[in-house]
């Protein structure tokens, strides 16, 4: 840095010192950024050191807790694993929603509808704008739902009680046929409580009762289950539901004839590990539904039904559970449905085609049962450092359906096969 002087010879000495001055006002004026720049990092990095050390510690000293993971396919695969579109409701969601129908445990579920009317007791899933008919396999611990009443309202219908199911996933479109063969819109899967969630490591036996009541519709609900441990290896849980409901009221609040229920619903569940890779389920869920079906607001049919489903499921591994990760599921679900008639309708004789009256008391049945097996494995290996997961195996599923009653009713239009 140069200074010129335009003073006179006789004040240089002057210069020189204003010189000096300047030089060192601009020495300092450069080097004020670098200061403040050093200053403002120091801190910065003493607080940044300061939570390295926070969270060491905390590391050292307590648990971190993480995300959750959650499983949906068979594969044991999370939701961005599995490639598929793929949604799970967990046991705390569900006890949040304190749901009374399949309809509350599935609502915002993305892609999924519930049809259910005024029978909120049966229910009907839709997926992706593909319902009933077998096109969405509704399956219970393994076991498939299969029960059809054709007439104005849903097809294919199913009945669970919210207060038996620990988690449901949802798998949208024909991916989901790594849970059984034939739903091209997906597959809805209810897992039921295990001992295992009411029983911590320690324990041998507990309880639970829960009690609910919904002002609209003054409705009831009681749930008392009970859970014991026999040993390491084996376990057992009994859960049994009561609800009653009354009619409830619309958003002007007009009753709404024919929305009351009662259900009579229970589960029974054991595990048993025979071995340390092994595992046996045996299973069973009923219920004992009824309510009333309205036809122009007025009653018009009195419909009972019983439902029992019945499974078995086993799994073996190896130990490292490489080659061999085998399941193997059987299940039986069997759904009576009695349909009585209670006043007059007009109806079409099967024979004759000619308009009929069925009088008031007939009654229809629609009894079907659905058998099940369901056989598959999964190996994991390697090629040239890349792992591979292979599952493979192979489903059946048989219905056996009968109906009858008065010529000229409901169970015409669901004929036996």
């Amino acid at each position: 840095m140069g200074l010129v002087n335009w003073g006179r010879p006789t004040d240089r000495p002057m210069a020189k010192e204003m010189a000096a001055l300047l030089a060192g006002a601009a020495a300092i004026a450069l080097c004020m950024p670098a200061a403040k720049a050093q200053q403002a990092t120091q801190p910065a990095a003493d607080q940044q050191s300061d939570q390295t050390k926070k969270t060491d510690q905390k590391s050292a000293g307590d648990s971190t807790l993480l995300d959750k993971i959650l499983v949906i396919s068979r594969t044991g695969e999370t939701a961005i694993q599995s490639l598929a579109s793929a949604s799970h409701v967990d046991k705390e969601q569900l006890e949040r929603r304190m749901a009374t129908t399949p309809n509350e445990m599935l609502l915002g579920v993305p892609g999924v509808a519930v049809q259910a009317d005024a029978r909120r007791v049966s229910s009907s899933i839709n997926i992706r704008g593909l319902q009933d008919f077998g096109r969405v396999a509704v399956i219970v611990d393994g076991a498939r739902q299969d029960f059809q009443r054709s007439d104005h309202g849903t097809q294919s219908t199913f009945y669970v009680d919210p207060e038996l199911i620990k988690s449901v996933d949802v798998i949208r479109g024909p991916v989901a046929n790594t849970y059984g063969s034939g739903a091209i819109g997906g597959v809805v899967f209810f897992e039921t409580k295990d001992a295992g969630d009411f029983l911590k490591p320690e324990e041998t036996w507990a309880g639970s009762l829960t009690g609910r009541y919904e002002t609209n519709g003054k409705g009831w609900t009681t749930s008392a289950s009970g859970a014991y441990r026999f040993n390491e290896n084996w376990d057992v849980l009994g859960n049994i539901v009561y609800r009653d409901y009354g009619d409830y009221k619309n958003g002007g609040g007009d009753t709404v004839a024919g929305t009351g229920f009662d259900v009579l619903s229970g589960l029974l569940k054991t595990t048993i590990r025979p071995t340390e890779n092994s595992e046996l389920k045996l299973g069973w869920v009923g219920s004992k539904d009824g309510w009333t079906e309205t036809s122009g607001g007025v009653p018009a049919n009195d419909v009972d039904l019983k439902s029992n489903t019945f499974t078995a499921r086993y799994n073996i591994t190896d130990d490292a559970k490489s080659w061999l990760d085998l399941h193997i599921n059987a299940s039986y679900n069997k759904t009576l449905l009695d349909l009585t008639t209670l006043v007059p309708q007009n109806r079409f004789d099967p024979t004759t085609g000619l308009p009929v009256v069925l009088p008031a008391g007939s009654l229809s049945t629609f009894d079907v049962g659905t058998t099940g097996i369901d056989i598959w494995n999964t190996s994991r290996f390697e090629t040239a450092g890349i792992a591979h997961e292979l599952t493979y195996g192979g489903d059946w599923v048989g219905d056996d359906v009968e109906t009858g009653g008065t010529a000229g009713g409901d169970s015409f239009y669901t004929p036996s096969g």
